[in-house]
């Protein structure tokens, strides 16, 4: 191309300004590509199925005061009562709930003469007979719970439960060979006393977003008796807002006990994810920044090279440059830049990404997120020195070669 030559000397004459738009590329592929990819992440965890009917399910946290009640029987009062609401499809005392960013682990072997880091380890969610039905749960093998398993624990006893339901994920974890049902389990947290695999669930995630294997949950048939109770009612769908007034209605009845709070499910869960949320927004708002600045440095620069070029512009149009042919001279000119300032960047992309991952553990980028990043900030760049680059091709050339 004739305007080769041109533009290195036209570049070299204003080389401080191209390098600095160079690096400013350079430095926005990097923190836009890995908070495209962080945002993706978040984004993912926050839509992640938690396996519960999410927009139908509510949430009541209460404290006993009365430490003389039988706590066992004011809890099975409670159950009978807030199934007794109408539009209440099931209500189950539990321990926890998905995604709730507290709850309770444990650990199973297979064989009790298993070491301690040969354990499998699962979320464990403490609910009675309706806990399928409340935590909206498939089975897809076996037997659910019936009245005769259920056992209590409390300050003073902790019985072991003689049976458990336990996720598909953890099934296969558990025996890969797909052979579970049926096969005896030992607790870690139970001095690896046995537990009969009775039944198998289709999926449910564990209360801690950010845990690893997060689908290896498991239900304990146990009625938690220390003085506090979670209670978790599913609704019909449409139904939920008149099950939380009827329940809490129900709940305040009683003067020795105080609500702590409740919420739906769905207040839960954003809760939970706030921290992620307030992130994507933050690194939302850093894109759309960056890139603002990314394009107004293309635009200032290629505006500041038409004003101080008119006469050699004029020069060219007089020589039998046509408008289209100025239009490409700066294009190819800004195209030089941004692709100098793309390959300085795709370094910096892979450094910035190596530098999270290993402090902040935020994962390896995958590769086909460079080319994209490259191709989307190369595109910016060439819009964006389009309005100088028409600015500069409707020089008229009398008006160009007649004054500096």
């Amino acid at each position: 191309m004739n305007d080769i030559g041109p533009i290195f000397r036209a570049l070299l004459h204003n080389k401080l300004g191209a390098l600095l738009i160079a690096l400013q590329i350079a430095l926005t592929l990097a923190i836009i590509t890995n908070a495209v990819f962080i945002i993706q992440n978040r984004a993912a965890d926050i839509a992640r199925p938690t396996g519960l009917d999410e927009p139908n399910t509510g949430l009541f946290m209460t404290t006993l005061f009365d430490k003389n009640l039988d706590q066992l029987q004011v809890m099975r009062d409670d159950l009978e009562a807030l199934r007794s609401i109408p539009g209440v499809l099931a209500a189950i005392p539990t321990n926890s709930v998905p995604a709730s960013g507290s709850g309770w682990g444990d650990g199973l072997y297979v064989d009790p003469e298993q070491s301690s880091n040969e354990s499998i380890n699962f979320g464990n969610f403490m609910v009675d007979e309706q806990g399928l039905e409340a935590f909206d749960l498939e089975l897809v093998a076996g037997r659910n719970f019936e009245p005769e398993d259920m056992v209590s624990m409390s300050l003073v006893e902790s019985p072991d439960p003689r049976v458990i339901l336990v996720s598909q994920a953890l099934a296969d974890a558990l025996f890969p060979d797909g052979n579970a049902l049926g096969k005896t389990v030992f607790s870690e947290v139970g001095g690896k006393s046995p537990r009969q695999i009775i039944g198998i669930y289709d999926h449910m995630q564990k209360a801690w977003p950010t845990s690893s294997d997060i689908d290896q949950t498991a239900l304990q048939p146990i009625y938690t008796l220390f003085g506090d109770a979670m209670y978790l009612l599913r609704a019909e769908p449409g139904q939920l807002s008149r099950v939380m007034n009827g329940a809490e209605a129900y709940l305040s009845r009683n003067r020795s006990r105080v609500i702590d709070n409740s919420r739906t499910f769905e207040e839960q869960k954003r809760r939970t994810y706030s921290g992620d949320i307030a992130m994507v927004k933050l690194l939302t708002a850093v894109i759309v920044v960056l890139g603002a600045i990314t394009a107004l440095g293309i635009i200032g620069l290629a505006w500041f090279s038409v004003t101080q070029r008119r006469k050699q512009i004029g020069t060219r149009r007089a020589l039998g440059a046509t408008r289209a042919d100025i239009v490409r001279y700066f294009l190819v000119e800004n195209g030089l830049i941004t692709t100098t300032g793309l390959v300085v960047g795709l370094v910096a992309t892979v450094a910035l990404n190596w530098f999270l991952d290993t402090n902040y553990e935020v994962g390896r980028l995958p590769l086909w997120y460079l080319p994209v990043g490259m191709a989307a900030l190369w595109v910016l760049g060439q819009l964006a020195v389009l309005i100088p680059a028409r600015r500069a091709s409707n020089i008229p050339p009398a008006l160009a070669t007649r004054s500096v």
